[in-house]
């Protein structure tokens, strides 16, 4: 778990704003076995809430510890907390602190089915005006449970003018999402929201778009059919948090649209993969 929880720092290290001063303690052999992407949503989330409770800045502690069979994670900020009623509240669809049209509501109750699904807790202690800290617990994995370790596959950088629209309503995706493009060579051009990516799209004419799935605005399959309807060459890769396949998949006729679809968060070599293959 600690690559996990090492790789979400490292996004939001460069994409949060300078006021919040991160603390990163890990433990050694913090192994779990589950699905590396959804576990990085967990973190992910807790991290942007973590941030969103400190809008004028304070200390997001993240701490990862082995405590018998079990690992620990705590995520405390030091933000406006919240009353009995709130935390009774909190992982419930659709429940959300923010303003009209700024969240969907699903981040905590997604990272707790996410949590539960890899056998694992999520509690929260807070107190008005004094923070917050989520615990997440998960089994400690052992021996045969362990994955074996796979050999890092090679970065495939954009050729020199190629341009990424970027469309997510989620900042801290956004940004991070513009910051591993530019990584890549690529000109990126991120967009808070599909209407002005659809006002604007002819004008920046970019070589590939990544697509958020989620919004509240309008969802990332109707703005790929808006796409490809001013475009039928549009290069679309969805991005997001739920599976692409399964009950939470998307239509077939959208699958058929879009060149790719990616978990998200996920690593840099599989988004220059990618983003290469729908060049191609």
């Amino acid at each position: 778990m600690a690559t996990v929880i090492i790789e979400a720092h490292n996004i939001i290290s460069r994409v949060f704003d300078k006021s919040i001063q991160i603390e990163l303690d890990l433990k050694k052999d913090l192994f779990v076995r589950g699905n590396h992407a959804l576990l990085s949503q967990i973190f992910m989330n807790l991290f942007t809430n973590a941030r969103d409770a400190m809008p004028e800045g304070g200390k997001l502690g993240i701490e990862a510890i082995k405590r018998g069979d079990k690992v620990i994670a705590n995520v405390s900020d030091m933000g406006c907390g919240m009353d009995k009623e709130t935390l009774e509240r909190i992982f419930d669809p659709f429940f959300t602190l923010k303003e009209v049209g700024k969240g969907t509501g699903l981040g905590l109750s997604t990272t707790h089915g996410i949590v539960e699904q890899h056998n694992g807790t999520i509690s929260v202690k807070s107190e008005l005006g004094k923070g917050t800290t989520f615990t997440v617990c998960f089994p400690l994995a052992k021996g045969k449970d362990l994955p074996k370790s796979r050999p890092q596959k090679e970065l495939i950088i954009g050729k020199d003018g190629q341009r990424v629209l970027i469309v997510d309503d989620e900042r801290p995706a956004l940004d991070a999402l513009t910051h591993l493009s530019r990584s890549l060579g690529y000109e990126a051009i991120p967009i808070e929201g599909p209407a002005e990516a659809l006002k604007n799209y002819e004008k920046w004419s970019p070589d590939v778009v990544l697509m958020d799935r989620n919004m509240p605005e309008m969802n990332g399959s109707r703005c790929v059919k808006e796409l490809v309807r001013m475009d039928p060459n549009a290069k679309i890769i969805i991005v997001s948090g739920y599976d692409g396949s399964g009950p939470d998949g998307i239509d077939e006729d959208v699958r058929r649209l879009i060149k790719g679809y990616l978990t998200k968060p996920f690593k840099l070599e599989e988004l220059s993969a990618a983003i290469d293959k729908a060049l191609k």
